[in-house]
């Protein structure tokens, strides 16, 4: 359930920042702002997921 209402609001966060950029002239496409915000998105599931875990590493 925790992770279904971050999702939904990265979701919304990510929308409404694409139509606010997409909302004025700019020599960016559509194309280029999505996969940019792709892979940001990706890279943070990344760090979230590998984080490290200090007792692992020092053997406690």
């Amino acid at each position: 359930m925790k992770y279904s209402k971050l999702i939904l609001a990265a979701t919304l966060g990510a929308v409404a920042l694409a139509a606010f950029v997409l909302s004025f002239r700019s020599p960016v496409g559509a194309d280029t702002v999505i996969a940019y915000g792709s892979v940001l998105a990706l890279l943070a599931v990344t760090a979230v997921e590998y984080r490290i875990n200090w007792r692992r590493v020092f053997g406690r």
